[in-house]
């Protein structure tokens, strides 16, 4: 992921660059603590500045130009001078560069100094001379360590760059050729053996006072390493980890605003990218259900959403619902007074005050009808109770009517049509044109109830099937058997609500 202004000014601390001097720096403070141990174990102080003068020509000098190198196309990109896709690959591999860096600079000069006797080079380095087991103990032990050490302080400190790198132009890092098995590997090994290493080495070499010091000092430069390699290892390693379970969380909390910083070219920078593009996914999915939910119920496109097929169409279901069927009186004479901007401003407000009654009493309204709309409840969402909930719902949408007011101080009757019976939740349609609906012959019967309020001069009709079903005989009127088209025998009408 990349921002559309790479070269565009960047909101990020210069002071990130400074802190990467500061890293690379620190094997040299490492040194120069290591100097003061082992000047003072061995009482001879004329060992530090002369060894602090290798130290400097190395770890400032020659560390100091590489840093300067490796850092300056990054430092381009922070200033506004440079695009993305031209530092990614430096930045990605920043860690191994910088360690490669010391490594470089750290062994010449750990030779220089071992070797210095050997070589007649006797300007106060050492107090004797190394034996050669030693020399090589040294050598590699305080190359690896410092080696080890800095790509996990650059790690950590690429770590926190990234992420403000991320947070200021919205760049990650896209190559993903490192190896977090290969890090851990690396730490844990150095960690276990190299102070066995020293001091084994100690042993082939020396005895008496000189093996005791020479212990002392590698235990006592061993033990702070090891402090520092564990607090760099974690901070590397860890922080990551921890940013993508929040992450993960976040998600869980169906939050999918979360985005990761992508802070480094392992499996982790990996499933922190691929986290990126899962969560995009959801985002994407989430809001094509919202989407979906404003034209057809959030069940049925969740149900879509979620068909293993990708067909487009939801699974059918077959249940017994009751189905609900509106109507504003005298709509047509209505329509015709007003303007066509009016209408749509007076349907719109009567839906916003009818829809959320249906919903908060469990309904789903399926299809908008002119002025009518089709709702329906157990399907597709199940409902317990059902007829009961369409019937409080049928009386609370006469309440909220009765005290509203719409534009031009219109007032609206509406006439509501109820029915309970099974029926089926199906997709019909072509492969290009698709619609949900509820089918069977209960929806039928419930649309012609609703017409039937004009017979009756009713507000609420509801079939027998309905009273029966919520237990509302106590509160409805019995108006007998009528005539609906398609049933020979008739079928039982109710008022709901007692006659005033």
């Amino acid at each position: 992921m990349t921002a559309s202004t790479d070269a565009a000014p960047a909101a990020v601390p210069a002071s990130l660059v400074h802190r990467y001097y500061f890293a690379m720096s620190v094997p040299f403070l490492i040194d120069l603590f290591t100097l003061v141990v082992y000047s003072a174990l061995n009482e001879a102080p004329q060992v530090f500045l002369p060894s602090l003068a290798i130290s400097a020509l190395f770890l400032v000098g020659g560390v100091g130009l590489g840093a300067w190198l490796l850092i300056r196309p990054i430092r381009h990109f922070i200033e506004g001078r440079a695009v993305f896709a031209d530092i990614e690959f430096q930045l990605s591999r920043l860690p191994r560069h910088s360690a490669f860096v010391i490594g470089v600079m750290y062994a010449p000069m750990m030779a220089v100094r071992l070797l210095s006797h050997r070589l007649d080079i006797t300007f106060g380095a050492t107090l004797q001379q190394v034996a050669w087991p030693d020399v090589i103990a040294n050598l590699t032990v305080g190359t690896g360590f410092v080696v080890v050490l800095t790509f996990f302080m650059v790690a950590a400190y690429l770590d926190h760059l990234c992420q403000q790198l991320f947070r200021a132009r919205g760049v990650n890092i896209s190559h993903f050729k490192g190896r977090f098995s290969r890090k851990v590997a690396m730490a844990l090994l150095f960690v276990t053996f190299s102070t066995m290493v020293l001091m084994i080495a100690d042993v082939m070499s020396y005895s008496g006072d000189r093996l005791v010091r020479e212990v002392t000092s590698d235990i006592a430069t061993s033990a702070v390493g090891a402090i520092f390699m564990y607090y760099w290892v974690s901070e590397a390693l860890t922080r990551p980890i921890t940013r993508l379970d929040g992450g993960l969380r976040r998600v869980a909390d169906n939050d999918y605003t979360v985005r990761l910083p992508v802070t480094s070219n392992d499996e982790l920078g990996h499933a922190a990218s691929r986290f990126n593009l899962m969560v995009e996914g959801l985002a994407e999915k989430a809001y094509l259900r919202d989407t979906f939910g404003k034209y057809v119920s959030e069940t049925v496109a969740t149900s879509i959403l979620s068909n293993r097929g990708n067909t487009g169409r939801s699974i059918d279901t077959t249940a017994e619902a009751t189905l609900m069927f509106t109507d504003i009186a005298g709509f047509t004479s209505l329509s015709e007074s007003l303007e066509p901007t009016d209408v749509a401003e007076v349907l719109n407000a009567y839906l916003r005050t009818v829809v959320p009654v249906i919903q908060r009493h469990g309904g789903i309204v399926n299809n908008f009808i002119g002025d009518g709309l089709f709702a329906s409840f157990n399907l597709p969402r199940p409902l317990a109770n059902h007829a009961a909930a369409a019937i409080a719902a049928a009386l609370d949408i006469q309440a909220a009517l009765a005290e509203a007011r719409f534009a031009h101080g219109q007032v609206l009757h509406t006439r509501i049509g109820l029915n309970t019976g099974p029926v089926i939740g199906v997709t019909i349609g072509t492969d290009n044109r698709l619609s949900y609906t509820l089918l069977g012959d209960a929806v039928n019967v419930a649309s012609r109830i609703e017409q039937l309020n004009k017979k009756f001069g009713t507000r609420i009709l509801a079939a027998e099937s309905t009273v029966v079903a919520a237990g509302a005989q106590g509160f409805c009127e019995r108006l007998g058997t009528t005539d609906v088209r398609g049933h020979h025998d008739g079928v039982v009408v109710y008022r709901v609500g007692l006659p005033q």
